[in-house]
């Protein structure tokens, strides 16, 4: 059985790699330098106005404590909430938390027991809960430092505060001594022009992140459509191509590798043109002494008697003779195929005429032959080129099965999701084609046969190509084998050609 060489299976690629890298990397670099710049601004500016108010709150918790430095508030007990000092006390921090803005003002004792505070719920004697969470401030100024709390929210309103406390000192001015602390919690109004400053940053981080995902789509686009049109021609060239030119609308890098292969391309071309050249030559020099010798042996066999037996060896001369024309015939389709004139054929009379060449081979070997190709099924191929590959497939189905004889069944059916491609199946009952075989089908000068140039189904194999589709092979040993010529139909060819 001759056999072709079915190429090693290209490992299947993720398309696209390359642009959605570049996407991400511009969408990343993006978020990290807007989103960061915006982020550092945010705390450079929230960091600045809470040392501002922090200076603030201190001045203000000293300003107090000067005012409240008299020892008074020490003679506040439980119980005196209505009396004239709490009151006058209680109206002075009112009229100070007036004009300095604050929230509130309180003063308590060592033990955290209120003595003043212009809320009018709290009473004397009562415990400063607030204290509890400020307990190394409060500890600051019984050590005569002036002190202030971090940024708090108000859980009941929401509203962002901050706490200043002084201590106060009694009025004597041999010994002073810390008699009680007062707060201030005041009111960070800057909050709301931070949070705004904040969705402000936001809103560029994302309005920037869609322009830069946008840029960066055109960008990859810019770079990797001159790169498919590069893989395009480069698989061009593979198959044996050399027609196409290859032509990047690019100045860079790219546009430099795509005019390298279009000078690959035309070197490849000349050279291809230079050996099937030289191929013709070879080939008319061998055949012009064949064909001497094909006709002298056909004369001195028409000389000798038939029962003469020199001339059964004159004949062997003449057989061998074709075969060597035939294998050179292989030879060059294979080398030098001519260019596809694709038209509407009728798939049933390529067969047929098939049949009609392999007939006498077929009786020979006991074939039975089954067509069940049917008559409205059309592809868009040469027909030349098909008929010589579908009497290709055809004749290696027969080699296959031997003396032994079988059955040989050509069909044909619409494939893919829309039918756009015809499959022409051939199926034999031979033996079947082992793997460590299979993994060699349709590769040049591949054969098992003792006569035999190996480059039948490699032809098969070009001009599948060369005319827009592929070979498949199915085959398990004992079971036969299947190989499925694909080619388009005249629907596909229709659509791409658009309405005239």
């Amino acid at each position: 059985m001759s056999s072709a060489v079915n190429p090693a299976p290209i490992p299947v690629r993720r398309q696209g790699g390359l642009g959605r890298r570049l996407v991400f990397s511009f969408v990343t670099l993006s978020m990290l330098g807007l989103g960061g710049s915006g982020w550092v601004l945010y705390r450079q500016a929230l960091t600045s106005l809470e040392e501002q108010l922090a200076a603030h709150l201190i001045t203000e918790a000293a300003f107090v404590s000067a005012v409240l430095e008299r020892g008074s508030v020490t003679r506040l007990k439980p119980g005196m909430d209505h009396m004239r000092l709490h009151n006058l006390l209680r109206k002075k921090l009112r009229a100070t938390q007036t004009v300095l803005g604050a929230r509130r003002i309180h003063v308590f004792d060592r033990a955290g027991r209120s003595l003043v505070d212009t809320e009018s719920s709290t009473r004397i004697g009562r415990e400063v809960h607030l204290l509890r969470f400020h307990r190394r401030q409060v500890e600051a100024i019984w050590r005569g430092e002036l002190v202030n709390t971090p940024r708090f929210t108000d859980e009941e309103t929401g509203d962002h505060y901050m706490t200043g406390y002084a201590p106060i000192y009694n009025s004597n001015r041999e010994n002073k001594e810390i008699v009680a602390g007062v707060g201030i919690d005041m009111g960070a109004g800057y909050m709301d022009a931070i949070v705004g400053f904040k969705r402000s940053i936001y809103l560029l981080a994302g309005v920037g992140t869609l322009l830069t995902l946008f840029v960066g789509i055109g960008v990859a686009r810019h770079i990797t459509r001159p790169v498919k049109r590069l893989v395009t021609a480069a698989r061009e060239i593979g198959r044996g191509n050399l027609e196409r030119e290859i032509h990047v609308e690019a100045t860079d890098e790219i546009g430099y590798l795509g005019e390298t292969m279009e000078e690959m391309r035309r070197k490849l071309q000349a050279r291809d043109a230079q050996l099937r050249q030289m191929l013709g030559g070879v080939a008319h020099e061998i055949r012009n002494p064949l064909s001497g010798i094909e006709i002298y042996a056909g004369l001195i066999a028409d000389e000798l008697p038939d029962n003469d037996p020199r001339k059964a060896h004159i004949q062997k001369v003449s057989a061998e003779v074709r075969n060597l024309n035939l294998v050179i015939s292989e030879f060059l389709n294979f080398a030098k195929p001519s260019s596809p004139q694709p038209e509407d054929v009728q798939l049933s009379k390529v067969v047929e005429d098939a049949c009609f060449v392999l007939s006498p081979e077929m009786e020979r070997a006991g074939v039975i032959f089954q067509d069940e190709v049917q008559a409205q099924v059309r592809v868009y191929v040469d027909a030349e080129q098909v008929k010589r590959a579908v009497v290709n497939l055809m004749k290696n189905g027969v080699q296959a099965m031997g003396e032994q004889g079988g059955t040989l069944t050509v069909r044909a059916l619409h494939v893919g999701e829309t039918g756009e491609h015809v499959a022409i199946e051939i199926e034999d009952t031979g033996p079947g084609v082992p793997e460590e075989m299979r993994r060699r089908l349709f590769e040049p000068f591949f054969t098992t046969r003792e006569k035999g140039s190996g480059l039948g189904l490699a032809i098969v194999q070009k001009t599948a190509e060369t005319n827009a589709g592929h070979v498949e092979v199915d085959s398990e040993p004992g079971r036969g084998t299947t190989f499925r010529l694909v080619l388009p139909s005249v629907q596909t060819a229709a659509a791409e050609s658009g309405p005239t």
